[in-house]
């Protein structure tokens, strides 16, 4: 089985990164102060996509990643660039991981 990794387009300030892999998705924001948090793909229990009509059309949206036993999403991503490919990638990983 060939492992594909989601990765935002190349940023020149790396103010943003999410990496989406078979085992885990990270989330690093922040240029002098920074931030990170990882979940393993098996602890997801949502993902969710919202995009306007513009949105929708540029490919971009707001990822909203959830697990359980928190009622807010964990991970939230919003003004992601390919933000439907990075959903259905995570939707895959999940569902091989059960």
């Amino acid at each position: 089985m060939e492992t594909q990794q989601f990765k935002p387009f190349m940023q020149i300030l790396p103010l943003l990164v999410l990496d989406i892999s078979p085992e885990r998705v990270l989330l690093r924001q922040g240029l002098f102060s920074k931030k990170e948090r990882s979940i393993p793909t098996s602890k997801i229990t949502d993902v969710s996509l919202q995009q306007n009509f513009f949105g929708g059309l540029f490919g971009i949206g707001d990822l909203y990643i959830q697990t359980a036993g928190s009622a807010e999403a964990e991970i939230v991503v919003k003004g992601l660039a390919r933000a439907r490919v990075a959903r259905d990638l995570l939707v895959e990983y999940i569902a091989k991981a059960d």
